[in-house]
This record gives C-alpha cells, sequence and structure tokens, in this order.
C-alpha cells in the first residue's frame, strides 16, 4: 500500500513519563521494535529504539547514565494523525 504525501507527518514530543510507559503506549499502538541502539553524543549515553507499524515509525531516545536532573523520553514521530494524537495525551 502506497501512502498519498501529506498523509504522514513528522512531530518530535518531550515526554514526562517512564520509558516504561512509553513503551507500552507504542506497543499497544500495535507498533513493533524494529531497531536499537546506544548512541554517545555531547557526553551522554541514549538508548534508541525504533518501532515501525505498516509505513509509520516512531524512534524513542532514553537518556542513561547517572544525572541530577529529571531525563525525558524524546519521542520522534513520522506517522497519522491519530498516532501523533494518542501519544500527545501522554504529554
Amino acid at each position: 500500500m502506497i501512502m498519498k504525501p501529506g498523509k504522514l507527518q513528522v512531530k518530535s514530543l518531550s515526554l514526562y513519563i517512564p520509558i516504561e510507559s512509553v513503551v507500552k503506549e507504542i506497543t499497544q499502538l500495535g507498533f513493533s521494535e524494529v531497531a536499537s541502539a546506544t548512541v554517545i553524543t555531547d557526553a551522554k549515553f541514549w538508548i534508541k529504539r525504533v518501532f515501525k507499524k505498516n509505513q509509520e515509525y516512531i524512534s524513542v531516545s532514553d537518556e542513561i547514565g547517572d544525572a541530577d536532573y529529571l531525563r525525558d523520553p524524546i519521542v520522534t514521530i513520522y506517522g497519522k494523525q491519530k498516532t501523533v494524537k494518542a501519544l500527545r495525551k501522554l504529554e
């Protein structure tokens, strides 16, 4: 199935909830994890996970390691408006 241009959008969200809750919601929406990696940038370590459902993708980046501040998972969505709305309700 080929999606028409404009049907998918890109949106990034900072969610102030535990990563486990974010992943649970993503899998309940029918997405499956297709890749994961540890990324090092600016002396910080991140776990990056990619989820896929048909033509939609969700990337979740979660900082790991010692920190004295609240860390929030960064969720980037390339998907339909209903997917963005479902994850935005977690904000």
